[in-house]
C-alpha cells in the first residue's frame, strides 16, 4: 500500500524543485539585499536563454530544408521562450504569488483533523501526476545533458554557431552553456505543478468549507462560515491572478510545438524521431492539462458551497437569515475561472476537450495541404 503524502511534504519538494531558478517567494521580512539577489539571479537565467535562443533560431534558419532538426529545435526554443516569460511573469505577480503561499504554508501547520481529511483526498488525487511530470522534467533535461557521453554529438542540442566550436575551452563553455539552459528550464516548469498545487488547495478549501456549512447548528457557526466564504473568495481570486499568466504561456508554447510536431507525422521520418514527437506531444498536453483539471474542481467546489448554503434554509431555526444566506448564494453563482478576455477562454475539462479537437483540427489541415502539394 503506497504511503499517503502529506502536505508539508508536497510542498517541500515543489520547494526543492523550483530551487535552480529561486521561483519560490522570498518570506515578507526578507532583506533587500536578498530580494536584488533574486531578481539578478532572474535576470542571468534570461540572458543564458536568450543567447541560447539566438543560436538556435541561427540553426533553424539554417536547416528549414531538413523536417528532422527543424522539428526537433523548435519545441526547443518555444520551451526557452515559454520559461523565458515565466520569470517575467513571476516578477510582475511576485506579491500575489508570495501572498498565497504563504497562506498556504500557514494554513498547513494549523490544520485540524478533518481539514487534514480533505486536503490529502486532494493530494491523494493528483500527487502521482503532478509528482511524475517534476520527475519527468529532470529526468529528460538530465538524459539530454548525457548525450554527448553516449553518442558522436558535440553538445546536448543539435545547435550550430557562426563560429568555429570545436576548440576547447570553447566547446567546454557552450556545452556548460546548453546543460544549464536545460536545467533552467526544467525547474521553471515546475512553476506549473506549483500553480496547479495552489489551486488544488484552494479547491480544498471550498471542500471544507462545503462541510463546515452543512454541520451548522447556530447563528454563531453561519455568521463564521460567511467570514470565511468572504476571505476564502478573496484568496482564490488572488490565486488565479497568480496562475493565469503561466497557463497563457503553458496553451500558447503547447500549441506552436505540438503544431511543430506534426510535420512529423505528415513527412516521412524514421520511427524513432516519431516516438519522440509522440513523447513530446503527450508532454505538451500534460502541461496544459495540469491546468485544466484543478481549474475544473475549483469552479464545482465554489457551486458546491452555493448548494450547500441553500440547503440551511430548510433549517427553521436559519429562515431569518435567508439574506445573509443568499450572499454565499449569490457570490458563489460567479464563477473562478482562469480566464484572460480575448487571449485564453476559461480553463476547464470542457476547454481541454475542445483544446483537444482544435490540435487534431490543425493536424487535418496541415496533412491536407501536404497532399494537395504533392498533387
Amino acid at each position: 500500500m503506497r504511503r499517503k503524502v502529506m502536505l508539508e511534504e508536497v510542498i517541500s519538494v515543489v520547494k526543492l524543485s523550483l530551487f535552480p531558478v529561486w521561483s519560490w517567494p522570498q518570506p515578507q521580512d526578507a532583506t533587500q539585499f536578498k530580494l536584488f539577489c533574486v531578481k539578478l539571479h532572474h535576470c542571468l537565467c534570461i540572458i543564458i536563454k536568450l543567447a541560447f535562443i539566438l543560436s538556435l533560431i541561427y540553426t533553424i534558419t539554417n536547416h528549414f530544408d531538413d523536417p528532422e532538426i527543424f522539428v526537433q529545435l523548435i519545441p526547443i526554443t518555444s520551451g526557452l521562450i515559454h520559461t523565458s516569460l515565466n520569470f517575467i511573469f513571476y516578477t510582475v505577480n511576485h506579491h500575489h504569488i508570495q501572498n498565497v503561499t504563504f497562506e498556504m504554508v500557514h494554513f498547513s501547520g494549523l490544520m485540524k483533523p478533518h481539514e487534514e481529511i480533505v486536503v490529502q483526498r486532494h493530494i491523494d488525487k493528483c500527487v502521482v501526476y503532478h509528482g511524475g511530470s517534476i520527475f519527468i522534467y529532470y529526468m529528460a533535461t538530465f538524459l539530454t545533458i548525457t548525450l554527448p557521453f553516449l553518442t558522436q554529438q558535440s553538445f546536448p542540442t543539435l545547435t550550430e554557431y557562426p563560429f568555429d566550436v570545436s576548440h576547447q575551452p570553447l566547446k567546454t563553455i557552450i556545452y556548460i552553456h546548453q546543460s544549464a539552459a536545460g536545467i533552467l528550464v526544467a525547474a521553471q516548469l515546475c512553476i506549473n505543478p506549483f500553480m496547479a498545487l495552489l489551486l488544488w488547495f484552494a479547491t480544498a478549501r471550498f471542500e471544507i468549507l462545503t462541510e463546515e456549512l452543512r454541520k451548522i447548528t447556530n447563528t454563531y457557526q453561519l455568521f463564521k462560515c460567511i467570514k470565511e466564504h468572504q476571505e476564502l473568495l478573496k484568496y482564490a481570486e488572488e490565486v488565479v491572478i497568480a496562475a493565469r499568466p503561466f497557463a497563457l504561456t503553458t496553451v500558447y508554447c503547447s500549441t506552436v510545438s505540438m503544431i511543430c510536431f506534426f510535420l512529423l507525422f505528415i513527412t516521412n521520418q524514421p520511427i524513432a524521431i516519431i516516438f519522440q514527437g509522440l513523447g513530446l506531444v503527450a508532454a505538451c498536453l500534460s502541461e496544459v492539462f495540469m491546468y485544466c483539471w484543478p481549474a475544473e474542481y475549483l469552479i464545482h467546489m465554489n457551486n458546491n458551497v452555493a448548494d450547500a448554503a441553500f440547503h440551511l434554509l430548510e433549517n427553521n431555526h436559519f429562515i431569518e437569515l435567508w439574506k445573509c444566506l443568499q450572499i454565499i448564494i449569490m457570490r458563489s453563482q460567479k464563477p473562478i475561472k482562469i480566464a484572460i478576455p480575448c487571449l485564453m477562454p476559461a480553463l476547464s475539462l470542457n476547454y481541454f476537450s475542445a483544446y483537444l479537437s482544435t490540435i487534431l483540427s490543425y493536424f487535418t489541415t496541415l496533412r491536407v495541404m501536404m497532399d494537395d502539394d504533392k498533387n
